[in-house]
């Protein structure tokens, strides 16, 4: 179970470094907002984490000790959760729109660039099944 955890939590990371973020993808698709949240999340939570901590021990001391250090790690898994979802998100079969869209794509792309066929004919092999992290 721990290595299904730490490989969901790596899929959704790269998921996330490969979603394009350009403006016409924004409207189309709810990942992106996903995708935005999880990144900001990532970078703002543990300053947020350390500044509960810090003014929950500062204004009500050390009886409330176990209080702050919960609500310092709830803070904190927040970008795990949001990584693992994002995780089995990519791991998502497409649905039928997407995939006939994802097979124009890939014939454009096909036409104009070589290390681009490249990545595709990678992942040709995986044709049958085609995933969120594929139309990324």
């Amino acid at each position: 179970m721990n290595v299904i955890l730490v490989a969901t939590l790596n899929s959704g990371y790269k998921f996330s470094q490969t979603w394009p973020k350009k403006e016409p993808y924004l409207l189309s698709f709810p990942q992106t907002g996903y995708i935005k949240l999880a990144d900001l999340s990532l970078t703002v939570a543990p300053i947020i984490a350390f500044i509960t901590a810090y003014l929950q021990l500062f204004y009500i001391g050390m009886d409330n000790l176990n209080t702050t250090i919960a609500m310092s790690l709830l803070i904190l898994s927040l970008p795990v959760h949001g990584y693992f979802l994002l995780g089995k998100q990519a791991e998502a079969d497409l649905p039928s729109g997407l995939r006939s869209w994802y097979r124009e794509i890939e014939q454009q792309l096909q036409s104009s660039d070589v290390e681009i066929k490249q990545r595709v004919n990678l992942n040709k092999s995986k044709a049958h099944k085609l995933t969120y992290m594929d139309l990324a």
